[in-house]
């Protein structure tokens, strides 16, 4: 199965957390139900923490990357 097409793409390379979760929950707050989030960022320590927080805020986390030094997550507004 395919991975959906982000709607919105968050550049968090070179930030560290907790600015990164906090960066993401703040931009899932904008979006509407079915959206998906694509974020992308250097810090190890968002494997952990972006899926876990989003997945405490309801948002589902489709994808979790890792490409070289960087991470990939896609999470989705549920419907």
């Amino acid at each position: 199965m395919s991975q959906p097409k982000p709607n919105l793409s968050l550049d968090l390379r070179g930030e560290h957390c907790p600015y990164n979760a906090i960066a993401t929950l703040e931009t899932l707050d904008t979006m509407q139900p079915g959206q998906v989030l694509e974020v992308v960022t250097d810090c190890s320590q968002s494997v952990q923490g972006i899926p876990e927080d989003a997945k405490l805020k309801g948002y589902n986390c489709l994808a979790v990357e890792q490409h070289g030094p960087l991470f990939r997550f896609l999470i989705e507004v549920p419907a």
